[in-house]
């Protein structure tokens, strides 16, 4: 907790409807970092800024906005290929950096392009994993076709912090640990690629990848991303032209190999999409992803839910250059496994939703790039070669856009532009508009709840005005069971100064302790409350004594993961 109640306050967790109808813009502030600047920008819709970052490097290269308002970023810290990182901080809304850790040692490992934060409060990272010429020769490499002295190969980390400057690695898959080839009899892993999808052509792309005097840069994953419910990864291989999923049920020793977890097949490849010549089921006309960013979930209560969306950047497909979003519906099954015809590719043929631009070579982002669905179902779109940010609705209406004007010495990312954006993230503001209903069941020890919406996303408190003060950990009220509650809220402003008011009043019915009440958020409550810090305390009721029993906590105002 950041700072102390100067009253008992219960958290009422309400959530957001959406205020755009479909073909209006989803209001709300946009994040994003240019490549080639130090500072990290929160725009209002307008384009004007409405908080920024400003660290010690570029981005390496995404960045985060966390559901507690702060923000975790990647740093630009070592030398490598396009989307060299090497360190992640979480940064405070003041700038102050609350963790750092660094994950770059030369010809080793190095921390690049993308990470995601878990539930948990771990974050999943996409590294670079060195591996000497020598090492990827024995496992089945053709020697031809690697440059620098090594491969470098990726992998997937959990990181765990554990200190402002110190976090620990407690789960780990490596690509190396899942190849076939069919190149070298007297090598590892030889054997028909066609006959397993679920591991990784060490040959493939053809050619090798991109070389460089550093190593050869052999998948470019560019993108990770997780979904909690089947416990699953998703990352984007750039060079491959696919994304791939695997397992994060398993432990890092079933990670290596090809059993175990939840799924029973280790670390192998789950599911795969975007480009069978990778795996020997098809030819250069069934590619359908080209150097294709940001794979990711749907999320649930998103229209959409549990389809796959990504950023088909073009490169290199047939005629004009021009990219497109696609979203998949994966062939998943009710016990979280993909279906799968040997002998052939996975499915599905297309996607089963796109966007192009009406004239297609409008829209063309040769690399980086991301895009995103919002809850009012339209997409937020990142050309990132382009610096450029719209939203479209699913017919294919822009109904908001935004240039990015700053940028920095040099191009980032792989790109040569000093304004390129490696993607863009949309995140909700409180609206007086939106009306929310809650009520308190009778009988025993009770949770407030929630009857409509469900989703989640801004707090409201209940409380009275009068009563003991525990302190900040824990501690009981009362609130007789005859007088009035009322629905308050209380932020702490930047310097520490309370603010406080009332949204409504909710009356106990009888001896059970019953009560219903309908409030709307009153409209001096605006965005320019975004940002301060709300306070709010986890309860129960006895309806027998009318203690109520806490713990405080803190969380941002009004903004939406």
């Amino acid at each position: 907790m950041k700072a102390s109640l100067s009253a008992l306050l219960v958290l009422i967790c309400a959530s957001l409807s959406p205020a755009s109808a479909q073909g209006q813009a989803y209001e709300g502030l946009t994040l994003y970092q240019p490549n080639s600047s130090q500072t990290a920008y929160l725009l209002n819709m307008d384009g004007s800024v409405y908080h920024s970052w400003t660290g010690p490097n570029k981005p390496g290269l995404s960045v985060y906005l966390l559901p507690d308002g702060d923000l975790m970023r990647t740093l630009r810290t070592g030398t490598g290929p396009g989307g060299t990182g090497g360190a992640v901080e979480r940064v405070s809304w003041d700038g102050t950096v609350e963790w750092h850790f660094d994950y770059n040692q030369p010809n080793q490992y190095l921390q690049h392009h993308d990470i995601e934060p878990l539930p948990n409060g771990n974050i999943l990272m996409v590294a670079w994993d060195y591996r000497p010429s020598a090492v990827a020769v024995a496992e089945g490499r053709d020697p031809s076709t690697i440059s620098g002295g090594q491969i470098l190969s990726d992998s997937v980390l959990e990181i765990r912090p554990t200190g402002p400057n110190s976090g620990q690695i407690v789960w780990a898959w490596y690509a190396f640990d899942h190849l076939v080839q069919d190149f070298s009899s007297a090598a590892n892993n030889f054997g028909v690629v066609g006959d397993h999808p679920e591991l990784i052509d060490v040959n493939f792309p053809p050619g090798g990848g991109g070389g460089g005097s550093n190593g050869t840069d052999w998948l470019h994953i560019n993108s990770v991303d997780y979904n909690a419910e089947l416990d699953q990864i998703i990352v984007s291989s750039h060079n491959t032209s696919e994304f791939w999923v695997i397992d994060h049920s398993t432990t890092t020793a079933e990670a290596a190999g090809h059993s175990g977890g939840d799924s029973g097949r280790g670390g192998d490849l789950l599911y795969r999409w975007g480009n069978p010549q990778a795996y020997d089921q098809g030819g250069a006309a069934d590619q359908v992803l080209f150097g294709q960013h940001d794979a990711q979930w749907i999320a649930d209560g998103l229209p959409g839910a549990g389809d796959i969306l990504v950023f088909n950047n073009g490169l290199n497909a047939p005629g004009p250059s021009s990219s497109s979003v696609d979203q998949i519906a994966p062939p998943i099954n009710a016990s979280g496994t993909y279906s799968y015809t040997p002998g052939s590719a996975y499915g599905p043929q297309n996607p089963s939703w796109q966007y192009e631009a009406a004239v297609p070579t409008d829209f063309y982002s040769q690399n980086i790039s991301g895009c995103e669905r919002l809850p009012n179902g339209n997409t937020l779109v990142c050309s990132g070669a382009q610096a450029w940010m719209f939203e479209v609705t699913d017919a294919g209406q822009i109904v908001w856009e935004h240039f990015n004007t700053f940028g920095g010495g040099g191009g980032g990312g792989g790109g040569g532009a000093s304004m390129n954006v490696f993607r863009a993230r949309r995140h909700r503001l409180a609206l007086a508009a939106d009306v929310y209903q809650l009520s308190v069941s009778a009988g025993g020890t009770q949770n407030f709840s929630l009857t409509s919406p469900v989703s989640l996303g801004y707090y409201l408190l209940l409380g009275t005005a009068s009563g003991t003060t525990p302190g900040t950990a824990s501690g009981s009220f009362v609130i007789p069971l005859n007088v009035d509650a009322y629905l308050l809220h209380t932020l702490l402003s930047p310097n520490g100064a309370p603010l406080a008011g009332s949204f409504g009043v909710l009356t106990p019915s009888g001896t059970n302790g019953i009560a219903t009440a309908s409030f709307s958020l009153p409209p001096a409550f605006n965005p320019s409350l975004v940002g301060l810090t709300l306070h709010h305390a986890f309860v129960t009721i006895d309806v027998a004594s009318g203690n109520m029993n806490f713990v405080s906590n803190a969380v941002p105002l009004a903004l939406l993961p």
